[in-house]
């Protein structure tokens, strides 16, 4: 777990869980700030702007692959370099994500990766 500070921003990402079945792609993306006690507004709203930005990367790698694909060799070279996980053991390819719906700040996208029509 992350210890959280009162100056933190994030963004979540929320596996959507059917009851009792496996994840299918679909995540909840939101954005988040605690209190930032020491923090002027104009800042504060500058943090939160770039937090929607991190957010809104998800549909814009969809709409765009070709920026996808650099995204995602950037990404991948990043984790590699940092040592974070084993090349081997995980496999990358293009989101292929969807907007499913939106609530107050909350976005539901599908990251099914299988092709429209597989059965």
């Amino acid at each position: 777990m992350i210890d959280m500070t009162e100056n933190d921003f994030g963004v979540i990402l929320r596996p959507v869980l059917p009851d009792g079945e496996e994840w299918e792609g679909d995540v909840q993306v939101s954005v988040f700030s605690n209190l930032m006690p020491k923090v002027d507004d104009e800042t504060h709203a500058q943090l939160m702007f770039l937090a929607y930005k991190l957010a809104a990367m998800v549909q814009y790698c969809t709409d765009n692959p070709d920026f996808d694909d650099v995204i995602s060799d950037y990404a991948t070279e990043m984790v590699d370099d940092l040592g974070l996980v084993d090349p081997d053991s995980y496999e990358i390819e293009s989101s292929t994500s969807r907007v499913t719906s939106r609530e107050g700040n909350v976005i539901t996208l599908d990251f099914n990766t299988k092709c429209e029509g597989e059965g």
